[in-house]
């Protein structure tokens, strides 16, 4: 009886290391996988964030580009209403504009 309790122990001590480095195994696929998962997103990541800042930066030149066409515009427009303010005063008062 004794032999069967020492088999039994000896059976249960390989059982509980083999669990053990089943365990283990698992545990190191698991952390491969995780590690690579996270590296994954990561690349994603740097990707939509090089996206987004293209997208920004064309977005930046658009508004630079449409703020110096309206300041050109706003420009001859000022100029058009001298030429005609001129042109008002010249037949108000009947003179050629200081000539």
């Amino acid at each position: 009886m004794a032999e069967r309790a020492e088999q039994a122990k000896e059976t249960a001590a390989q059982k509980t290391e083999e669990t053990k480095e089943y365990g283990q195994q698992k545990a190191g696929e698991v952390k491969e996988y995780g590690q690579q998962k996270a590296g994954e997103a990561k690349e994603q990541t740097q990707g939509m964030t090089e996206t987004a800042k293209e997208k920004a930066s064309a977005a930046g030149q658009a508004t630079q580009e449409k703020a110096e066409q309206a300041k050109g515009g706003v420009a001859d427009a000022l100029s058009r209403a001298g030429e005609a303010i001129k042109g008002a005063m010249e037949k108000v008062t009947g003179t050629d504009g200081g000539q």
